[in-house]
């Protein structure tokens, strides 16, 4: 009797283990929480000199069924530095024909303010450096997948 309590026992764990692991695959993919982490970039003040890389899921914390806590890190590769945004803004200014030519070149020089105090207290940059950035992004079960939602 021992023998079929034990196979009885181990039979009725495997739909737990199973149930465990479903629930496990049910949040994010790799592929959504890199989209997400590139797209909250975007509103970033270093999106205008740098991209990201190498995104990997550290922790996350779910928040119900439908929301999620990513914690991640992450390479922010620097494609310009600082001079080389300005001059860019520079040249835009320069040749702003348009009201709205005028408008960009302004949020640009906005950008260009924010990255130089960023730089002043992270420290300065050039074209080829590399930062590993550890953060926390909030995603939302949608329809189509998981998206980014901003944060609280």
């Amino acid at each position: 009797m021992g023998q079929l309590t034990r196979f009885l026992a181990v039979f009725m764990f495997f739909p737990m283990l199973a149930a465990c692991e479903d629930e496990q695959i049910s949040g994010p993919t790799a592929d959504e929480i890199t989209t997400a982490v590139i797209e909250r970039f975007r509103t970033d003040p270093y999106a205008k000199v740098g991209h990201v890389e190498n995104v990997t899921k550290t922790n996350s914390i779910p928040k119900g069924d439908d929301e999620i806590i990513v914690m991640v890190r992450y390479d922010l590769v620097f494609d310009r530095s600082i001079a080389d945004f300005a001059d860019d803004v520079t040249e835009k200014g320069k040749a702003a024909g348009t009201m709205d030519d005028v408008g960009n070149t302004v949020s640009d020089a906005i950008d260009l303010v924010k990255t130089k105090m960023l730089a002043m207290k992270e420290g300065e940059f050039k074209a080829g450096d590399r930062r590993t950035v550890e953060n926390e992004i909030r995603l939302l079960k949608s329809e189509k997948g998981w998206i980014y939602r901003g944060d609280r």
